[in-house]
């Protein structure tokens, strides 16, 4: 018989073809019989499975079908491939070292052995060892399925491209992410690698464009946003971040991410709008902000509150002791105590009240609002943010109401007190008065003496006079002055005025003329005897201050739900100055030094008489020209 090429003879021993080459190969070499009995072994391969030699190996291995391959159906294919094939290539699997029954992996290389008739004499092959590349491989494949669900997994898009030569780019990856994200299948960008450069917003094409070409140039990170045209219609925001990749010798490559920031982009804007809104909202009611990041040791400020003490932007520093360089050096330690035991956590929030100087060296009241917030895990003040408000115009009224209000203690005290002293004269003067009298009809007393007491009894009764004009004008400032307010018609009470000065007028030289109608027509809601003490004041006045020939005249008429009543005379008249003090109490404009008698409370008087009454007084007046009084009461 005749063996295949290379092999020998049924007749020649099996170990004639070996040679050294066999024993020192560096990889197992062994000859089997189709059974798979052992039949030769190299010393490569007794060491791969542990053995000394090969005639220790060949003692312990009589079936190498059954005792050999981890998965037994590998022998079975490996006989398939024999037959069908004559040989097997590469044929790789997992099997144990003999010995140490260790699972390792190795690649056999083997043939089929005839004999000159055909007959399979027995096989012959190599046997490597290949567990660490398997497992390599392996994990490879492990780590490009787990890259691959990562992918799969991803909220967006990771791509491959590669930069040709002329600056084009083409596409040699993209993860399927791109259905959800942009609307087109991983398989159309890579045919068609310009089609997410079309898909760019008109209005975003020029500046991505150039940052990714510069990005490419100088070997950079690429980090940009950009607006996506989906074939929908739709636009969608999404973020770009890519970073060169290695790539064939002489080219580059870059591979990158894509996320969908819409969501986010909607966020901001809604987020901006909000902010515009609050400034907005802040803006007109005048208040500033402030934002102190206390661990930075930075602040800042908005526009208005730089603008409420006339800074323009950037005048101000950043550091937070610029604003308390500026507060009044009364104010400083109360506002950063107050606001230290908010950052405390001692109160719940921090309120102050302090002045600030403005640019132009003037003081300004504001209200200092704020609040923590953020805090670190200790408790520590991270951030705090405030408002300041302008109160300067409150602290200007503020102070106004308490002047006020001690100008009208003071007036009400002056009032008791003249109403006390009033009350306590009256007694003693009245017994003055009666003895007076009693003296000026006594007829043993001379004429010199009757003179001095009829002076006594005068100036008695100018005081009485004054005492009870003293006590009306006290009752009528406290609201404590009676009155019988009814409608009664005016003509009765004018003659009654007008017919107790009718004699004081001619002793005056001067004429009083009635010219208020007759009849009932005319009629007034007030108190009877309170309004005749109103008019006879102003006769009073205008007959003692006018001049010799000179008029007075008293008229009245119906205005509206109004009953106007005028005392007009044609005396010296008043000036603008003089018009100011007119109704001043114990005012007399200079005419205590002249001989005219008089107290400074008729005018002060009737004008509270005509208030309390529901009514008014008021003058109009040239100096040279005369005077004219306007009583205005409700009509009857």
């Amino acid at each position: 018989m005749k063996a295949e090429q290379g092999t020998p003879g049924r007749g020649e021993r099996p170990d004639d073809d070996f040679s050294t080459l066999f024993n020192f190969l560096p990889i197992g070499a062994y000859r089997s019989s189709p059974q798979g009995t052992q039949l030769r072994a190299n010393p490569a391969l007794a060491r791969l499975n542990g053995f000394a030699d090969e005639a220790e190996q060949l003692a312990a291995v009589r079936d190498i079908a059954g005792s050999w391959y981890v998965d037994p159906t590998r022998r079975q294919s490996f006989a398939q491939a024999m037959e069908r094939d004559g040989k097997v290539v590469a044929f790789e699997s997992e099997v144990v070292r003999y010995k140490s029954r260790e699972p390792i992996w190795i690649s056999e290389n083997a043939h089929v052995v005839r004999d000159d008739q055909g007959a399979v004499l027995y096989y012959e092959g190599t046997v490597e060892e290949i567990t660490d590349r398997v497992h390599e491989r392996l994990a490879l494949q492990q780590s490009r399925e787990q890259l691959r669900q990562i992918m799969e997994l991803l909220p967006g898009m990771v791509y491959r491209v590669e930069v040709l030569p002329d600056d084009q780019r083409r596409a040699t990856y993209a993860s399927p992410g791109i259905r959800a994200l942009l609307g087109v299948e991983p398989e159309e960008l890579l045919a068609d690698s310009g089609l997410m450069i079309r898909m760019r917003h008109p209005d975003d094409q020029a500046r991505v464009a150039a940052e990714s070409r510069r990005a490419t140039e100088q070997g950079e990170l690429l980090e940009t946003e950009l607006r996506m045209q989906l074939r929908d219609g739709r636009t969608k925001w999404i973020q770009v971040i890519s970073a060169p990749a290695p790539a064939e010798p002489g080219g580059s490559a870059r591979v990158g991410i894509v996320l969908d920031i819409s969501a986010r982009k909607q966020a901001e804007q809604a987020l901006r709008e909000q902010g515009e809104l609050w400034k907005r909202a802040l803006d007109s009611s005048g208040d500033g902000v402030w934002d102190w990041r206390i661990g930075a040791g930075v602040e800042t400020y908005s526009r208005s509150l730089m603008a409420l003490y006339g800074y323009a932007a950037g005048e101000l520093g950043r550091h937070p002791d610029d604003l308390d360089a500026i507060t009044h050096p009364d104010d400083v330690a109360a506002m950063r105590q107050a606001r230290q035991a908010h950052r405390d956590g001692l109160t719940p929030r921090y309120v102050n009240e302090h002045r600030i100087r403005c640019k132009d060296g003037g003081w300004k009241w504001i209200l200092s609002r704020g609040i923590v917030m953020a805090r670190d895990e200790a408790g520590t003040a991270l951030r705090m943010i405030g408002t300041h408000t302008d109160i300067t115009e409150r602290k200007r009224a503020d102070e106004l109401r308490h002047e006020r209000d001690r100008a009208a203690a003071a007036d009400l005290a002056k009032s008791q007190f003249l109403s006390r002293v009033s009350h306590e004269l009256r007694t003693p003067l009245n017994a003055v008065l009666g003895f007076s009298q009693l003296l000026e009809i006594d007829e043993e007393i001379g004429p010199r003496q009757r003179h001095w007491v009829r002076q006594v009894l005068h100036s008695g009764r100018h005081l009485l006079g004054l005492m009870d004009d003293v006590l009306d004008l006290s009752s009528a400032q406290t609201g404590q002055l009676s009155m019988n307010i009814q409608a009664q018609a005016l003509r009765p009470v004018v003659e009654e005025a007008c017919a107790m000065f009718d004699l004081p007028a001619r002793e005056a030289g001067v004429s009083l003329v009635d010219e208020v109608p007759h009849g009932d027509d005319l009629a007034v809601r007030a108190d009877r005897m309170r309004l005749k003490q109103v008019l006879s004041n102003l006769l009073s006045n205008a007959i003692k201050y006018n001049r010799p020939g000179g008029w007075v005249r008293i008229g009245a008429q119906r205005d509206g739900d109004r009953l106007a009543i005028t005392v007009a005379d044609n005396g010296p008249g008043l000036t603008p100055e003089q018009q100011v003090r007119l109704f001043q109490p114990f005012e007399r404009l200079g005419a205590q030094r002249g001989s005219v008698a008089g107290t400074g409370l008729g005018l002060a008087l009737a004008r509270q008489l005509a208030e309390a009454m529901g009514g008014s007084i008021t003058v109009h007046s040239t100096a040279g020209a005369g005077a004219a009084f306007e009583l205005r009461l409700p009509a009857g």
